[in-house]
Order: structure tokens, then sequence, then C-alpha cells
């Protein structure tokens, strides 16, 4: 019984990966690289060590699908090293990394960079 039980949750688990992947494969190049920005963002960012193993992991497997060349990617983490040391304030007291990253996918110079080496 034990057996069939983890037999199954293996099923099911990788049922997810496969899912998460499938809908990776559907992403556009340049969202694949956005993202990438912004999780390569958020591991820079957090002090929390299993959120920046996660984000950095999430970065990897949006890597691993684009075909953009290297260097993309070399301007690409300088850049969101600029973002994840950002000091940006609002109307409450705290930090807002999170918000500076996100930010980050809209902004002028990933789009500069992005365009630059996806021809």
């Amino acid at each position: 019984m034990r057996r069939y039980t983890y037999f199954l949750m293996s099923l099911l688990l990788g049922s997810h990966v496969v899912l998460a992947e499938n809908s990776l494969n559907a992403l556009s190049q340049e969202a694949l690289y956005k993202n990438w920005l912004v999780s390569r963002c958020i591991g820079k960012s957090t002090d929390l060590e299993k959120t920046k193993q996660d984000a950095f992991r999430s970065a990897s497997a949006y890597l691993e699908l684009s075909k953009l060349p290297m260097d993309a990617f070399e301007q690409g983490e300088k850049l969101a090293e600029q973002y994840a040391n950002k000091n940006s304030q609002g109307s409450v007291q705290g930090t807002y990394y999170t918000l500076d990253c996100l930010s980050l996918q809209n902004a002028s110079e990933a789009e500069t960079i992005f365009e630059r080496y996806s021809k």
C-alpha cells in the first residue's frame, strides 16, 4: 500500500513539473528574458537563503529555454544588480525590493538589452 501511495505521489508531482515546463515553453523569448531578470533581481535582493535559491533556480529554468546569446545575460546581470540595490521609498516605511525587481521587466534598459541581442 505504501509503495502504491509513493508511486501515485511521484506521478502527481511529476505531472506538475511537466506542466510547468510546458508553460515555460509557451513563453516568448522576451518573456523568458524578462522573467529571468526579475528572478535574478529577487535572488540578489533577498536575505532569505531559501528564497534566494528558489529565485536563482527559477532564473536557471528561464535561461535554459532562452535562445539569446550569453552577452544579453551578462548585461542583464548588471541591470538586475542595479535594481536589487535600489532604495525605493513608499508611503509605508520599509523595503520595496520586490517592487523594484518587478519594475525591472518594464524598464527601458531591459527592453534595450533584449532588442540588441534578439536580432
